[in-house]
């Protein structure tokens, strides 16, 4: 699902938008630093290269319309930070799969994650009428476990020594969010 125009989303700060063709060189950047392949992708850690990720947009504009859901996120004097989305989204049970990520050292810790993935989690409610919202994290991401409970995450299970990972075999947690319950966080009716 792509957005058109001018549309996006604001917290208090950050910003979501649509991701957009000339993002792709500093968001690619942003996904070949080593914490971020650490602590996202469950392949073997390596560099994508450019021309693999513009590869992959051209071909996400074209071929997935409603499956998946992507936005650039952006500081809100407008610096691209990050990036998150859905995958696996399942319509029929009302579910779907995030993933976020904030790069640069000096982004993490600020709050930045937690604002954008609580946009995310609220257009994904407000505006795909969604049920539920779940994540996959590795055990060993303190940081993003903290900043996903923030957003009212609850860890609902573990996947023992699911990742490979720096030697050893380390936990991988799934957490999830219902849609009653995040509007009873946000004071909703």
């Amino acid at each position: 699902m792509m957005l058109g125009g001018n549309n996006m989303f604001t917290g208090n700060k950050v910003r979501l938008r649509e991701c957009r063709r000339e993002d792709i060189q500093a968001l690619n950047e942003i996904e070949n630093e080593e914490e971020v392949i650490i602590n996202l992708t469950t392949r073997v850690p390596a560099l994508v290269p450019l021309q693999v990720k513009q590869n992959w947009f051209e071909d996400y504009t074209k071929n997935y319309g409603d499956d998946f859901v992507q936005f650039t996120i952006e500081t809100l004097d407008g610096t691209i930070i990050g990036k998150c989305g859905t995958g696996h989204i399942d319509w029929k049970n009302a579910c779907t799969t995030v993933w976020i990520f904030i790069g640069k050292g000096e982004n993490r810790g600020k709050g930045y994650g937690s604002d954008a993935l609580s946009l995310l989690v609220s257009f994904i409610f407000k505006e795909m009428n969604m049920n539920r919202v779940q994540l996959y994290v590795f055990g060993f991401n303190e940081r993003a476990v903290t900043s996903y409970k923030k957003v009212g995450f609850v860890v609902e299970g573990v996947h023992k020594q699911d990742l490979y990972r720096s030697g050893k075999y380390n936990d991988v947690y799934i957490m999830s969010i219902l849609k009653r319950e995040f509007d009873a966080a946000k004071g909703a009716v």
